[in-house]
């Protein structure tokens, strides 16, 4: 049904559906909206899906690897790049490419060896581990190289290591392979000229000094005190100056002033006291007996030690309260047994005069009896 807003205009038709009209092509004869204008600086790929159907076509992924674009926890991971880039099938490789994957092979074949050793019998697990002496060997050699460091490369080592590959490859169980590579480096040759020629004039300097061998040039270093050998020959300078004639006249008189001191010293000094001189021996045997052992231990022990040092001081300070005392009494017992020994006496004598005297008193009443 048309819009109400037309349904007064004439010429429109009620009953028929609605038509737009455009000045378009119609579809089937309108250009391809994805085509564009060739350009040489833009590469255009084209892709047959078919094609790539059928190249894999029966093939599965292995591996924990997973190329959907599902919604889990886990982030959806693909095969991780390796350490080196080799060449694609069918393309020359570079030399820094045949370079890594020689360097592959070669740790994948200490790894074969290593699994194989592993199950080999005792007899047999010698000749593994020959080859692989053998093997780690050659491929320290390889790394020596350097490549990545982009270091030149002589052409005949390419060749032989080319060799040496192919011989690896088709060794069989058992064979051991040897070859040494000799490179040439001709970037190093200044440097390593300049180090010859340094070691030669270190020689020659050697020669000259008479410093043959490490103990003698120790014993020259222990007798001036220096480190290198310009500090001991100006040390050794410093000392044969001191023989000079003038030198040596200077060195006599301060010698003799010396010797006239250190008389007058000695006569001025009192003799030492033997009780200070046995106490100062002492007190050095000691020391060197406790020589080895830290300050810090004997700190501690002292410390630990305080407490029982003063106990034993007032233990010394009671004890001599104490024989203070003992002497007092000692004293009194002495007084008491004196006036003892005195009270005795007066008794005894007391008691022979009451003794007389009771006799003279017997006699009496005796004559008065007889009376």
């Amino acid at each position: 049904m048309a819009d109400p807003k037309y349904e007064n205009l004439p010429g429109i038709a009620y009953d028929q559906p609605d038509v737009y009209e455009t000045g378009d092509l119609p579809e089937a004869d309108q250009p391809d909206p994805t085509e564009e204008e060739e350009n040489e600086c833009i590469e255009q790929l084209h892709l047959s899906v078919k094609d790539s159907f059928n190249k894999f076509k029966g093939r599965f992924l292995t591996g924990a690897v997973d190329f959907s674009d599902r919604l889990s926890r886990k982030s959806r991971i693909g095969y991780r790049a390796g350490e080196w880039e080799l060449a694609a099938e069918g393309e020359p490789e570079t030399i820094l490419e045949r370079y890594n994957r020689l360097r592959c092979e070669f740790s994948e074949l200490l790894e074969q060896v290593a699994e194989q050793q592993n199950k080999a019998t005792e007899s047999e697990k010698d000749e593994y581990t020959k080859l692989a002496v053998q093997i780690n060997s050659t491929k320290k050699l390889l790394e020596e190289l350097k490549l990545e460091e982009g270091e030149q490369i002589d052409p005949k080592a390419e060749k032989l290591k080319e060799y040496l590959s192919s011989s690896n490859k088709k060794t069989k169980q058992g064979e051991v392979v040897t070859a040494h590579l000799k490179l040439k480096p001709e970037v190093n040759l200044a440097y390593t000229t300049r180090i010859a020629q340094l070691e030669h004039r270190l020689h020659k300097l050697e020669q000259a000094a008479g410093v043959r061998d490490e103990e003698a040039f120790r014993r020259l270093q222990a007798a001036t005190g220096q480190a290198t050998l310009c500090g001991a020959a100006a040390s050794l300078a410093a000392q044969t100056s001191l023989l000079r004639p003038a030198e040596l006249a200077a060195a006599e008189a301060r010698v003799t002033s010396l010797l006239t001191n250190v008389d007058a010293l000695k006569a001025a000094v009192k003799p030492a006291d033997p009780e200070l001189d046995a106490k100062v021996n002492e007190l050095y045997k000691l020391l060197k007996q406790i020589d080895g052992i830290s300050h810090s231990e004997i700190l501690e022990r002292m410390e630990a030690l305080e407490a029982l040092h003063n106990q034993a001081s007032n233990f010394g300070k009671s004890l001599t309260e104490l024989e203070t005392l003992q002497t007092t009494i000692a004293s009194g017992v002495q007084n008491n047994k004196e006036l003892l020994q005195g009270v005795q006496e007066v008794f005894a004598h007391n008691v022979d005069s009451v003794n007389k005297e009771i006799k003279k008193l017997d006699e009496k009443i005796s004559k008065l009896a007889a009376a």
